[in-house]
């Protein structure tokens, strides 16, 4: 028994499956003994043993593996999460360092449009105005994505200008066709809004043809306003489309760093002001034009009336100054002048670029649009 039927079943006992014990054979001299019937119940005493030995083992083992993988999968979300968060807070820190840069640039240049004014240098200071614009919107996108917050301040605005603040951010702006509003943002929201329309109409203008407007319409309800921008661009199959919804309704959430190297921000910025300023944004496709159509909602209580409008009311408009143009008839940009009042954007005249109503229409949203602040502070 110690020399091989011991060593049998415990060999027996550590094989899984195994375990029930081993067949041997007794002397024949002992068959039908009392003594057999002993050393049997012995030979089962030691299997059932080491099976409970066993069982025990596999047991204390089985929860300790349990923990052991349990600890391990929150160290690594632990690990994960504070991986993501440095990740935020370093693209968050730089692009709020392109902020705070670009917006400096954006104050010397509004010095030098004022110094300039009339003279050559004018249109060329535009231009460089214009692409700062666009490198403040990408920049202040990824601070958004980053955890951070839009610094500036806004009075309460009108949709008016709020839509054409939005331009002033944009490439090919003038390819945007948008209705007037005297209804007015509360001072809270317009910061968002201004930069939530701005990167859905960046969206629209790069996906359509360089040729084809983009139609922004400012629909005023009974539950609140909504601004609706279609563009005639290249159709969203149905995947895109519930994608997109997805990320506009917070339904599918991403942190920077699965963004992709050349990350589609627009849509995960907007979705992420909408949550955090009350409104809303969704999307359809096709639309009208076979393109997309995008609405943001912003509820009855974020909306108001502007307080120059408020004292504009009270007593009668003086007259319009006549514009100064420059030797290549583009308008002159004058900080604290008068806005001329606008025309209707739909007309003929503003769906072409380089005409002095168009410049002057830029150079007036980008005014609003500069801060008057400085961003990151």
């Amino acid at each position: 028994m110690a020399d091989e039927v011991v060593p049998a079943i415990q060999a027996a006992v550590v094989r899984p499956g195994t375990g029930q014990g081993v067949d041997f054979t007794l002397p024949d001299a002992l068959t039908g003994t009392m003594l057999a019937d002993r050393v049997r119940a012995v030979v089962g005493s030691v299997a059932a043993a080491m099976r409970q030995v066993q069982y025990d083992a596999e047991t204390a083992t089985g929860v300790q593996v349990s923990q052991v993988k349990q600890d391990a999968e929150a160290a690594a979300a632990e690990a994960q999460r504070a991986a993501e968060e440095a990740a935020q807070a370093a693209v968050r820190s730089f692009a709020a360092s392109l902020v705070v840069i670009a917006s400096r640039v954006s104050r010397q240049i509004s010095e030098g449009v004022r110094r300039h004014a009339g003279g050559e240098a004018y249109e060329t200071l535009v231009t460089i105005d214009r692409l700062v614009q666009q490198l403040l919107l990408v920049a202040q996108n990824y601070v958004i994505l980053g955890g951070g917050k839009l610094s500036r301040r806004w009075p309460a605005t009108t949709f008016t200008d709020v839509v054409q603040a939005a331009m002033g951010h944009l490439e090919g702006f003038e390819r945007i066709k948008h209705e007037e509003s005297d209804v007015a943002l509360t001072s809270r929201a317009v910061g968002p809004a201004v930069h939530t329309i701005a990167v859905l109409l960046d969206n629209a203008l790069k996906y359509s043809p360089s040729s084809a407007a983009v139609d922004v319409r400012l629909l005023n309800g009974h539950h609140g306003l909504t601004v609706r921008i279609d563009d005639a661009g290249l159709q969203m199959n149905r995947e895109a489309v519930t994608a997109a919804r997805q990320t506009l309704n917070g339904q599918k959430t991403a942190p920077v760093t699965q963004h992709g190297a050349h990350p589609p921000t627009g849509f995960a910025v907007a979705a992420v002001l909408a949550r955090e300023y009350s409104f809303s944004v969704d999307l359809e496709a096709p639309n009208t034009y076979r393109g997309t159509s995008v609405q943001i909602f912003f509820p009855s209580h974020l909306l108001t009336r502007a307080p120059e409008e408020q004292a504009a009311s009270a007593q009668p408009a003086p007259p319009a100054p006549a514009p100064e143009t420059t030797s290549t008839g583009l308008t002159v940009r004058r900080r604290g002048a008068a806005l001329a009042p606008r025309q209707p954007t739909a007309s003929a005249e503003h769906a072409q670029p380089g005409r002095p109503s168009v410049v002057a229409a830029w150079a007036a949203g980008t005014s609003r649009a500069r801060p008057t602040t400085p961003e990151g502070a």
